[in-house]
């Protein structure tokens, strides 16, 4: 979202005849109205699903994915919390999955204080809820319901802000913008606890919470000029807006060949991705 709105901004300045309408929701929902061929362009925190696909085919509408950057979800508690500084992605699966049993820090690890856990974060139509999921409990949109659903990362933040045993996720750039109140929460994914930064997220040694963003373009829409000058735009700036807001640019490799790509596509040389 916040790419794109920079990359429509600067595109806008270029071409004032050309209204490039970007609105922020979830991953989920965007793909939705995507696939039912609302939308030119659809952005995503995840890759595409099954579901989604097919929901796609069945309407006609053939697209194209880019990759554009990486963020990773980062895992907070309130800073008053001297006991934790590592979670287990096993520790963080538990204590997220349906019908956890995990109530208190002592219920994860005996050795910390048995005080009870409150959590905070978004819900199932959330992009990052979805992924944090798929990542924890290994099923999109599975977990327990018995935490706080936040109407926002904001409110997140906030909450676990002003709750000594709060703890909740958000993606990297939010928790960026809020370091000053949260603790950040190494995760351990692969035997070595991991704080997320630009290059863990980016080499994947954040696992398993950093993930890569995409863009999907409808090949209709692309026979538009308006639209396949904006997409040229956006990607060969994606690195710099990226960065501007926050998150993590792809490699420079990956951008060339998005817009090797975007000239085969636009030339029909290329085949979909669906």
């Amino acid at each position: 979202g916040p790419i794109v709105e920079a990359a429509a901004e600067a595109f806008g300045a270029q071409a004032p005849d050309v209204d490039v309408a970007v609105e922020r929701t979830s991953s989920g929902a965007g793909l939705e109205r995507f696939c039912n061929g609302e939308t030119d362009i659809a952005t995503s925190g995840r890759r595409i699903n099954e579901e989604e696909t097919d929901a796609c085919a069945a309407a006609g509408v053939a697209y194209d994915e880019f990759e554009v950057a990486f963020d990773g979800v980062a895992v907070v508690v309130n800073p008053a919390n001297d006991a934790i500084s590592c979670l287990s992605a096993d520790q963080l699966g538990q204590l997220w999955e349906p019908d956890s049993a995990i109530r208190t820090w002592q219920d994860l690890d005996p050795a910390w204080p048995a005080e009870p856990i409150a959590l905070y974060g978004t819900g199932s139509e959330s992009g990052t809820y979805q992924f944090f999921t798929q990542a924890l409990v290994g099923e999109e949109g599975a977990s327990r319901d018995d935490y706080e659903v936040t109407d926002g990362h904001p409110a997140t933040a906030e909450r676990v802000a002003a709750d000594a045993n709060g703890l909740g996720f958000l993606p990297f750039p939010r928790y960026m913008e809020n370091q000053d109140r949260l603790k950040l929460v190494a995760v351990d994914g692969n035997g070595a606890c991991v704080e997320p930064t630009a290059e863990t997220i980016r080499d994947g040694s954040y696992a398993p919470l950093s993930r890569p963003l995409f863009v999907y373009t409808s090949r209709t829409s692309l026979d538009r000029p308006e639209v396949a000058e904006f997409l040229h735009f956006y990607l060969t700036n994606a690195a710099a807006y990226a960065e501007q807001v926050g998150l993590v640019a792809s490699s420079e490799d990956v951008y060339a060949a998005n817009l090797t790509k975007l000239e085969e596509v636009i030339s029909r040389t290329a085949t979909p991705s669906a």
